[in-house]
């Protein structure tokens, strides 16, 4: 997504653009095109939380052209209303809108020049560092397989985080742990996250990850993937949130045993991409509240598994050094033998 490429540095925004593009005209949110390619770009940026005009704003408009980035800039008048005259680009530039506000970027795709649409109007919000209104709507963990010759069980998880605010949840600099944080398990291995999130990074915490950046008012999603690595056939999956969740759906291959320990539900079956899961399903969890998801059985490797997993993870140093001691040991043998068979 384009505005996952912006990077902010002392308020120096600098950025790509792709998706669909305006042509309008509907009072002053427009866009208008000459048959010279000669365009002019009018619009409104409005202060979400008040749901008033804001005056008095730089505004950048970004051009993505095939081989380089053009900026423009505007500010707005007493109404929140920001132009750009007589931009001269091709039909097919793809465009773009930002604008930082209490030191948050905001950001709008507008698309190619030749496509129409319905408005152009950038929303930003005022900034807070209270994270009392984020919840997470939505939590999907899935274990998808499992890798009985690594011990390793795959899990893909998807976070619907949510701020329920007019305000944009900005956390607070001299508290780093006040940052949205997943937990994740002690055990597990190459994790791979993404998500839809504006100019967001993710960093690596005791036990799982932190997202640095901003939660705009409204649904944001987490995708993350990640394997857990086990040494017996039981395993407890614990797990405490950092805010109260909404809705909580475990998926599982039938192959799996787990309980969902200390809750209420029923177990049902899902389908996804055409085959059979389990799923338990549970409603209004507080933060409060841990989690425990207890496997057993599960498949250990065979002996033939055990040796392989032994050699290939087998440091190369303590190798030759397992190799040096194995052929002097063999030496000082037959040098031994030797000088025994001469006495």
């Amino acid at each position: 997504m384009f505005y996952q490429m912006l990077k902010l540095n002392k308020l120096t925004i600098i950025c790509t653009f792709a998706f669909a593009s305006i042509l309008i005209f509907n009072n002053f949110e427009a866009i208008s095109a000459s048959e010279n390619d000669s365009w002019s770009i009018i619009g409104t940026i409005v202060n979400g939380s008040d749901n008033l005009p804001l005056s008095d704003h730089l505004v950048i408009l970004h051009v993505s052209l095939s081989d380089e980035i053009k900026e423009y800039s505007s500010k707005s008048d007493d109404e929140g209303v920001f132009s750009f005259e007589n931009i001269k680009h091709p039909a097919d530039s793809i465009i773009g809108i930002s604008s930082i506000f209490n030191g948050v970027l905001y950001g709008k795709d507008l698309g190619i020049l030749s496509d129409k649409h319905d408005e152009v109007k950038l929303i930003v919000y005022e900034s807070t560092p209270d994270s009392s209104e984020i919840s997470i709507a939505t939590s999907t963990i899935m274990f998808t397989s499992i890798d009985r010759s690594q011990n390793t069980m795959w899990v893909l998880e998807l976070y619907k985080l949510k701020n329920n605010s007019n305000q944009t949840f900005k956390p607070d600099p001299d508290k780093p742990m006040s940052i949205v944080r997943i937990a994740l398990p002690n055990d597990y291995t190459d994790l791979m996250i993404d998500s839809d999130m504006i100019g967001v990074e993710f960093v690596a915490i005791d036990r799982g990850f932190g997202v640095l950046g901003n939660i705009y008012p409204g649904e944001h999603q987490l995708l993350f993937t990640y394997g857990i690595k086990y040494k017996d056939s039981d395993y407890n999956f614990k797990r405490n949130t950092q805010f109260d969740l909404g809705n909580l759906r475990i998926i599982s291959e039938n192959s799996i045993n787990l309980v969902l320990e200390d809750f209420e539900y029923t177990s049902q079956k899902t389908e996804v991409n055409s085959k059979e899961y389990n799923l338990i399903e549970v409603n209004n969890i507080p933060k409060t509240k841990s989690m425990n998801i207890k496997f057993t059985n599960l498949p250990k490797p065979s002996l033939y598994d055990t040796g392989l997993n032994f050699v290939q993870n087998l440091n190369s140093g303590w190798l030759l050094l397992v190799l040096f001691l194995s052929l002097s040991t063999g030496l000082l043998i037959k040098v031994f033998l030797s000088r025994k068979s001469q006495v």
